[in-house]
């Protein structure tokens, strides 16, 4: 990414994509039902893990026209060259991110903290999740300890 700049998108008015059903696209669309968005999620199969209810489920492999009035797309199939056509695809006013191509993204997601009134995020520039796992779990229990704070 040539010009990071973080911020935190207000997403209650956008259209959001999940293109892809399996261990990525469950932790991300966790991430978007706990922002209360409803994401639509394109893929032929999901693991038994995202439930078929609490999303827009179209059950067919990706195809430009699903996408074409979505805000925010993430790619995350198992398949390089499907990731890569969806960023290919993106209009401008479209944010991608691919998964599998952190150089082909227009962003990434952050690992977090939040509570009713504090919002916490932790980077390594997609360098290294599991550092930011870490960190993310030793500022916890720091803020939990010295503000009686609880997270998600």
């Amino acid at each position: 990414m040539e010009a990071p700049y973080p911020i935190i998108l207000n997403l209650a008015k956008k259209n959001v994509a999940v293109i892809g059903g399996g261990k990525v696209a469950h932790r991300k669309i966790k991430k978007l039902l706990l922002a209360d968005v409803v994401p639509t999620v394109i893929s032929p199969e999901l693991v038994a893990n995202i439930d078929p209810a609490k999303v827009n489920w179209i059950q067919d492999v990706y195809r430009r026209k699903y996408v074409e009035e979505m805000d925010i797309i993430i790619a995350c199939t198992n398949d390089a060259q499907v990731n890569d056509r969806v960023k290919a695809e993106a209009t401008h006013f479209q944010l991608v991110n691919n998964t599998s191509d952190k150089t082909n993204s227009d962003f990434y997601n952050l690992a977090t903290l939040s509570s009713d009134d504090m919002f916490i995020s932790i980077s390594t520039m997609g360098k290294s999740p599991s550092v930011a796992k870490k960190m993310k779990n030793e500022i916890k229990e720091w803020v939990s300890k010295r503000f009686h704070k609880e997270f998600e």
